[in-house]
């Protein structure tokens, strides 16, 4: 069933059915090449849009997982110079029309603001009166479909140790981003897709991103013995993601996770 597709995330019939979990990022509202066309309006439909299909495509208790900041919006979205917009608050709304409730609110604790952003560099010359802050974190926001339980689930074979379990059910992930974009403009971590994957799904769950990007979800579900779909539109991504399978699938087998001295029940 693992496949990666050359297409449009809006269009229904780029999905598969039966999807156990989602895991994704979708793209920032920002003056990258890839959204320089879309108003705020056009983005705010491409969301809706997407989710749609997600929400159609996903199992009864299946769940679906969203790295999405709030915008810091720019004078062109708000018409002020400064303004944060709540696109969460419409994610919420819209899962709801879709029979999807959500789950959990994860804060990703990354990288401070200065690292990344020019907004909040700093010169000689900024007034006392007139510091900008950023936020240092985004949430990964968890809805399920219609049931916080699935009822496919058959025996479990894979458990969290007692460590991770105490750490993974915080609702505080510390987790750096990933330094090194050069083939994306923003990777997710591993780390943050790892612990997803196993908290949400069984070996043999189908695992879908309809933003693909570089493929760190597909990879990451591979690595732990789940199927994966990936959607993605551009071809220079699409070639990059059959790349990044073929480094996984060439070298050591699938990560497997030993039995545990404590075995922890999963969350579903």
């Amino acid at each position: 069933m693992s496949k990666i597709v050359l297409g449009d995330s809006r269009n229904p019939e780029n999905y598969p059915a039966n999807v156990a979990l989602t895991i994704t990022s979708p793209p920032y509202f920002c003056d990258k090449d890839y959204e320089s066309d879309y108003s705020f309006n056009d983005y705010r439909e491409l969301l809706r849009s997407v989710f749609q299909n997600v929400a159609h495509s996903t199992l009864e208790g299946g769940k679906i997982c969203i790295n999405i900041a709030d915008i810091a919006a720019f004078s062109k979205v708000s018409g002020r110079v400064e303004e944060y917009i709540g696109i969460s608050r419409d994610l919420q709304d819209w899962f709801r029309e879709w029979d999807c409730f959500l789950l959990a609110r994860t804060v990703w604790s990354k990288d401070d603001p200065w690292v990344n952003s020019q907004h909040v560099a700093y010169h000689d010359k900024i007034p006392a009166t007139y510091v900008r802050q950023l936020p240092s974190f985004e949430y990964i926001w968890t809805y399920y479909k219609n049931t916080p339980a699935r009822k496919d689930v058959g025996p479990i074979t894979d458990y969290l140790s007692k460590e991770d379990w105490k750490r993974w059910v915080s609702s505080v992930w510390s987790i750096r981003s990933v330094r090194s974009n050069n083939d994306h403009a923003a990777k997710f971590p591993e780390e943050l897709v790892r612990r997803l994957v196993l908290l949400y799904s069984v070996p043999g769950d189908l695992v879908l991103d309809p933003f693909c990007g570089s493929g760190t979800t597909p990879v990451v579900a591979y690595k732990n013995r789940r199927e994966y779909f990936g959607i993605e539109r551009d071809a220079g991504y699409f070639e990059l993601i059959h790349k990044n399978l073929e480094k996984v699938e060439n070298s050591l087998e699938r990560d497997f996770v030993p039995p545990p001295k404590y075995k922890q029940n999963k969350i579903f």
